[in-house]
């Protein structure tokens, strides 16, 4: 008789040269089982395993590990739990090789469309039409452009909030799959100088801290205000990470453009997962 755990129960007596071949059966069959999760764990060691990434000059370098990416971003995580949002164009031409041959882009056969809630009206999986109708209608947000327009500007940077967070202006971009469904939204001040980041940027991810907490309750992982000397040019730093009701993530955090800085929050279908540092 074969038990659950894939080891026989005999139904007659063994002798004692019987039993000790059983026990040998076991033994290697235990063995083959402590080997195939050995290679499991190491696989997955591997998968989240800390790498040098370097900036586009490389001049800058930073120890991570890979999450995800899309078609001009990658998302890695630090030593220390902090989940970072580079622009792809900004990496080292050796880390965009990696991810290329590592982590290509790629849309898998057959994905639905994400769904679920994204930021004011709006629900992942919108189209681009239904986004700008749902906005145009919205009073949370507001366009200094003309809707016969949004065709040759497209929709990032056009709408901004109705009212200002910590005194400045927020402004929503988008990103679409490749059959054209809202899959992330990022809301974003205006560009402001150096001067500005311990000032009026920090203010401004002061209030948002206390606005997502009302809409999402207590963050999953929490930082500091990021040291501006930590940011380099395309680099989105988290400091909070929420999760929604549908099981998507929130991010906020800081980035740089150039010379310049912004407060950011993201509004996406990936799951990020965060890290407990002991």
């Amino acid at each position: 008789m074969v038990l659950p755990s894939g080891f026989f129960y005999p139904k007659e007596k063994l002798f004692p040269e019987q039993f000790t071949s059983l026990r040998r059966y076991k033994a290697v069959k235990l063995s083959r089982s402590l080997l195939v999760l050995s290679l499991f764990a190491s696989f997955s060691v591997a998968s989240a395993e800390m790498r040098p990434w370097k900036s586009s000059d490389g001049s800058k370098t930073l120890q991570a590990n890979f999450l995800s990416r899309d078609e001009t971003s990658v998302t890695l995580r630090r030593s220390d739990g902090r989940v970072l949002t580079f622009s792809i164009d900004k990496l080292h031409k050796d880390e965009q090789t990696f991810l290329e041959e590592n982590h290509p882009y790629q849309t898998p056969e057959g994905a639905k469309e994400p769904e679920g809630d994204a930021f004011g009206p709006l629900k992942f999986g919108d189209t681009r039409n239904e986004v700008e109708a749902k906005l145009l209608d919205s009073s949370l947000v507001k366009s200094n452009i003309e809707a016969g327009l949004f065709g040759r500007t497209g929709l990032n940077g056009v709408f901004e909030t109705t009212e200002t967070i910590g005194g400045l202006p927020c402004f929503l971009y988008f990103d679409w799959t490749n059959s054209g469904g809202l899959q992330e939204v990022t809301l974003r001040t205006k560009d402001l100088g150096a001067m500005a980041y311990t000032s009026k940027l920090q203010a401004t991810w002061n209030e948002l801290i206390n606005l997502l907490n009302k809409l999402y309750g207590k963050p999953l992982s929490v930082s500091p205000y990021p040291e501006q000397k930590e940011l380099q040019d395309g680099l989105m730093l988290a400091s909070h990470l929420w999760r929604t009701n549908d099981g998507h993530s929130v991010l906020l955090g800081t980035s740089q453009a150039q010379s310049n800085y912004t407060v950011s929050v993201r509004f996406t279908t990936k799951r990020i997962q965060p890290v407990v540092i002991p």
